[in-house]
């Protein structure tokens, strides 16, 4: 910041003035020479002015410092804020990926449950899949076993139907006789 209207402090007294307090001149009355105390009077109020001005431009200056360190506070303030949500940003997204990561640890044990209750054969040993034929092998047993469920899926269906075409000419019968 910049150092405005400071002076060095002026003495509160000058040396004549003090002088004169000193000598006790300053309550006695006037004997006829009335100039000098006048003088020194007067010179009192000049310094006294002159002190009261400089302590009015050191105020001044004082009054623009104030409302510069006030602005800079306003600023640090917002600073401290935007910081505060930009961590609180930062936590959020945290826990956002952290409960995405759990979620996707939950669907990896469930598949790999699933997975592990179709192929019991392997019983959870996987190095038996680590080559393509090895793979290709389990698939096509698998293939083997859907096609048979699509059979017996197909033979079911068949003879459900042909239950109920056999329980309606049942039931045609007993109505006409």
């Amino acid at each position: 910041m910049q150092d405005l209207g400071r002076h060095k402090p002026v003495s509160v007294r000058s040396p004549a003035i003090q002088r004169y307090l000193l000598e006790g001149k300053a309550f006695e009355t006037p004997a006829g020479g009335t100039a000098v105390q006048l003088i020194a009077r007067d010179a009192f109020v000049a310094d006294t002015a002159v002190k009261l001005d400089q302590i009015t431009a050191e105020m001044k200056a004082l009054a623009r410092e104030i409302g510069l360190i006030k602005s800079d506070i306003a600023e640090l303030r917002d600073e401290a804020s935007r910081g505060y949500r930009f961590s609180e940003f930062l936590d959020r997204e945290h826990k956002t990926r952290a409960s995405k990561l759990e979620e996707l640890s939950r669907r990896f044990d469930y598949l790999k449950t699933r997975f592990d209750a179709i192929d019991g054969n392997s019983k959870g040993d996987f190095q038996a899949f680590q080559t393509f034929e090895a793979v290709s092998r389990r698939l096509t047993d698998l293939g083997a076993l859907e096609r048979d469920f699509r059979d017996v899926s197909w033979k079911l269906s068949l003879s459900v139907g042909l239950f109920a075409a056999s329980l309606a000419v049942w039931f045609a019968v007993v109505t006409l006789t």
